[in-house]
């Protein structure tokens, strides 16, 4: 099944407020949420935690898969407005926080869209302007959050250097970040090896080893049952076709990467309309991945 909307996935596990820009909340006896969108869907989560749990300060928790603004960008202001809660993430990620430029470019992507929704937030403070993390995660552990709820934390770099994904061996369910591609809407699998090709390849083939029914992705949808099964081959077929055509063009073109940038821009964003994603991140994404296989990462 392909769920397209937010809401109650599994008894104890939520996506809240949009789809196309989830954080997953369990309702174990440790309230936990996972990742934490663009700075102007604080508010929304704030008071979609609040009407599952009933009080926000209940939410003690918040994992994050990789430290892009679409991920992490809601995070100071819920530790801002729920003062006992903290933010586990990976040592890279804890580092990338730290960075003035990374938070910059957090701030910066994040403006495009605070001016398309100010009526979202109001005069609600939702800056990113730091983020301490205050548990770091490593590969291979396994987090308790009580009752049942436990996941294992799986190193998944290759979209970044940073990434990790959540699997929830009771309900066979990962939240993955975007080691395993994003869906168009026509729901053809766009691969996001930014930082390496081949920890990507080596980290969808980890994924793809576990046996999942619910797999959240973090844009525009959640699968079961069948398409959640066949979601990762499927993925890694998309990937390894994806490269092909990056180095077909690439040859073309004489080795020049901006060529190929605008001509899959072309091909893929302006005359499909399919994909979602604004055109600036798609643009510096795309610039990645051809750089990612150009240089054979």
């Amino acid at each position: 099944m392909i769920i397209e909307k937010a809401g109650k996935i599994v008894e104890g596990l939520y996506a809240l407020a949009d789809i196309d820009l989830p954080a997953w909340l369990v309702t174990a006896e440790t309230p936990a949420l996972f990742d934490a969108g663009i700075t102007f869907m604080g508010p929304a989560y704030l008071e979609e935690i609040r009407r599952v749990l009933g009080d926000e300060n209940r939410l003690r928790w918040l994992f994050i898969t990789h430290a892009h603004f679409d991920h992490s960008g809601t995070a100071p202001y819920l530790k801002r407005r729920i003062p006992g809660l903290k933010v586990a993430a990976s040592r890279l990620a804890s580092e990338i926080f730290k960075k003035p430029n990374a938070v910059s470019l957090i701030q910066s992507l994040s403006r495009d869209y605070e001016e398309q929704h100010k009526t979202l937030f109001g005069s609600e403070d939702i800056r990113f302007d730091s983020l301490e993390v205050d548990r770091i995660l490593e590969d291979g552990e396994t987090v308790d959050l009580g009752g049942g709820w436990t996941f294992s934390v799986i190193a998944t770099p290759g979209h970044t250097r940073d990434g990790v994904s959540f699997y929830f061996p009771n309900i066979k369910a990962l939240i993955c970040g975007e080691a395993a591609g994003v869906p168009d809407r026509n729901f053809k699998i766009h691969p996001e090896f930014l930082a390496s090709y081949k920890d990507y390849v080596a980290s969808l083939e980890k994924l793809a080893a576990l046996e999942v029914e619910i797999i959240m992705l973090s844009h525009y949808c959640i699968l079961t049952g069948a398409e959640a099964r066949s979601y990762l081959k499927r993925s890694l077929e998309s990937t390894f076709a994806f490269s092909g055509r990056i180095r077909s063009y690439l040859a073309e073109a004489g080795g020049n990467q901006e060529h190929v940038v605008k001509r899959i821009f072309k091909e893929d964003h302006q005359d499909t309309g399919a994909i979602q994603q604004a055109e600036r991140p798609y643009l510096i994404n795309l610039a990645a991945k051809v750089k990612a296989v150009a240089e054979n990462k």
